[in-house]
């Protein structure tokens, strides 16, 4: 859930607030003088190993490129013939670079 706040009513309820936070709400803390946006407070997301390690088990059985998917690929020739083709035809401009 989202709570947008201002500031003087942030500062009375710091701990109130700091809460919700901590329990997953997004709090938005506005100048009301200036009508803006001043900060956001959320909680930090925690690294869960066990889940990280289930993800990439679950991935890693999962073909992401294959000549299947992308037949253009499908050879060593296929692929630099591929790889000409998108740089020649991309629309990049260096002349930034000096």
């Amino acid at each position: 859930m989202i709570h947008t706040v201002s500031i003087s009513d942030f500062r009375q309820d710091l701990s109130y607030y700091i809460g919700l936070a901590s329990r997953g709400d997004t709090i938005i803390i506005k100048d009301s003088k200036k009508g803006q946006e001043t900060a956001r407070l959320v909680a930090g997301r925690r690294w869960d190993p066990v889940a990280y390690s289930k993800m990439l088990k679950e991935l890693a059985h999962r073909p992401v490129f294959s000549a299947e998917n992308h037949p253009e690929w499908a050879t060593l020739k296929d692929v630099q013939k591929w790889l000409r083709e998108t740089r020649k035809n991309a629309d990049r401009d260096f002349s930034y670079i000096k």
